[in-house]
């Protein structure tokens, strides 16, 4: 009797200790440096993000410790996704999320699921055009692309992201919308896709709109095409066309870029990450962001059960279509 008595005192105690110990390790967040896991390529777009977001996380009133940006974008991103499962779910290590990974969790080779991890919000999203460089000497326009690609099929060739991202996706959507069959590049990251473009190892270029405005005013690389429904009010972009503009009529999908957990993190832990996140938007330093960059659209979401459902519900449509599409 007095040892089942000692034995369920001791099995109280430790089941008291450990909830004790969850709820301050969730209250004292963060009690250490974050590691904020970039899901892409030193140079891209969204690497420039990535940065500012870690910079400005980690002022005082946010996180108030240092943020960390490291860059596994290996296995079309799924080297984040292992990196970010194998640490603890406590909130230091936040995994970069965007509209890609809709595709790239149903990839063969992803061991790593949706359902391994939480999503904590989305941030902005990110747009992006279609350019080549000024000097090509046939296309000067989208009505020049398609009409060398329906004369001759598998003429072109367009570097984007990586195989099953939003960018390839998007790439077969233009091909099959507009009877084309231009071959897929793909690249870790649009910074090498703009360098190639201006260095004409590649004719045609899918990046964001604040990757080209350099080359575009430099005069050495010209915007054909905008993917997007509107038209971008900037001096180097209000000339441009969208997708639409030109003829194309399939429903455009958009880039975000947002943060995810490891499943298990304490809900408190990601009201702080989010709650930090909301701060830097509402920044004068974001703005001056935003201002550098005319293809960013701020789109703050921290509702976790609508952004969550609303994944779930994306990742589905990308699995038929990736199987209809022959990408898996």
């Amino acid at each position: 009797m007095i040892k089942n008595k000692i034995r369920k005192l001791l099995n109280l105690s430790i089941f008291l200790s450990f909830f004790s110990a969850l709820s301050f390790s969730a209250s004292a967040f963060p009690n250490k440096p974050v590691e904020l896991i970039c899901s892409t390529k030193a140079g891209s777009g969204a690497a420039v993000w990535c940065e500012m977001m870690a910079t400005e996380m980690s002022k005082e009133g946010r996180l108030g410790v240092p943020v960390t940006v490291l860059y596994k974008p290996g296995g079309s991103n799924h080297e984040g996704a292992v990196y970010t499962d194998s640490k603890k779910a406590d909130g230091h290590t936040i995994l970069h999320i965007n509209g890609s990974h809709t595709g790239y969790f149903n990839l063969p080779h992803f061991t790593k699921k949706f359902e391994d991890f939480e999503m904590v919000a989305k941030v902005e999203r990110h747009l992006y055009a279609i350019a080549v460089r000024c000097d090509d000497p046939e296309i000067k326009s989208w009505a020049d692309l398609v009409k060398i690609e329906k004369a001759n099929p598998g003429t072109l060739s367009m570097g984007s992201n990586k195989p099953g991202s939003i960018h390839h996706r998007q790439h077969i959507l233009i091909n099959n919308d507009q009877g084309i069959n231009m071959r897929f590049v793909p690249y870790q990251g649009t910074g090498g896709v703009v360098k190639d473009v201006v260095g004409s190892h590649l004719r045609v270029g899918f990046a964001q709109p604040g990757k080209w405005n350099k080359h575009i005013e430099a005069g050495v690389v010209c915007p054909i095409a905008l993917l997007n429904e509107t038209r971008l009010d900037h001096p180097l972009w209000k000339d441009v066309p969208t997708i639409g503009e030109v003829g194309a009529k399939y429903s455009i999908p958009h880039q975000f870029q947002g943060f995810m957990v490891k499943k298990g993190t304490p809900n408190d832990v990601m009201d702080k990450i989010a709650a930090a996140a909301k701060a830097v938007i509402d920044s004068d330093a974001y703005k001056a962001y935003t201002k550098k960059q005319p293809h960013v659209l701020p789109i703050f979401e921290d509702d976790r059960k609508s952004i969550t459902d609303n994944f779930s519900r994306n990742l589905k449509d990308a699995r038929k279509f990736m199987k209809d599409n022959g990408i898996i």
